[in-house]
């Protein structure tokens, strides 16, 4: 098949609303903005991020899934014909190439954990697994945000241990540094309706980072 344009990919979204409508439908439109301006600054295709930042969470369509909606979703782009989609369904939970580090309790088979295993360790990360990553931790469902305030929103929601979570606490704000690096000035200089929000990062100060 052909890549899956912006239209396309939103009445794959829609869809999936109707199957399971939830916070993650308006999350998920936000980090497909956050993706496609991080794509257009760093000479990108802002189409392309823009379709695998919405469809990130498109495993959600399938109410009651914990860690399976990255399978799920994996599952349902690659038999769409979409395995370019389908691929960001899985990385954008794994800034930390380790099952163990997964923020969230797993509801899978071992067999299909596995399959996870061993897909992360025999894909590179490319900079759209960068940016999809990244964006995920921009976007809550009211709008784009500080990378501070979207932690304390996951940790709130998911159970785990604290030296996971300090772990991928630890990797976002070192792929936010590896960003910004390329960019050439702040991530929070694209996205105005952030930028204001704090001058600087606490949880990062706090983790002495």
């Amino acid at each position: 098949m052909n890549n899956l344009t912006r239209s396309e990919a939103k009445d794959i979204l829609n869809e999936a609303y109707k199957l399971n409508d939830g916070p993650w439908y308006a999350h998920s439109i936000n980090v497909a903005k956050a993706c496609s301006t991080l794509a257009e600054n760093l000479n990108l295709d802002p189409d392309k991020a823009y379709v695998y930042g919405l469809l990130h969470d498109i495993g959600r369509r399938n109410k009651d899934s914990k860690v399976r909606h990255i399978l799920e979703g994996y599952n349902y782009m690659k038999n769409l014909g979409y395995e370019d989609v389908a691929r960001y369904c899985l990385t954008h939970s794994f800034m930390v190439k380790d099952i163990r580090s997964i923020l969230g309790t797993w509801d899978t088979t071992d067999d299909e954990k596995r399959f996870v295993r061993d897909y992360l360790n025999t894909t590179e990360y490319t900079l759209y697994d960068k940016i999809v990553q990244l964006s995920d931790y921009l976007a809550l469902s009211d709008g784009l945000t500080l990378i501070d305030r979207r932690i304390l929103d996951v940790y709130l929601r998911y159970e785990f241990s604290s030296e996971v979570a300090i772990k991928n606490w630890k990797a976002v704000f070192k792929l936010q540094e590896e960003i910004e690096q390329q960019l050439g000035h702040s991530i929070y200089k694209l996205f105005p309706e952030v930028k204001d929000e704090i001058s600087n990062s606490l949880i990062k100060d706090v983790l002495d980072f």
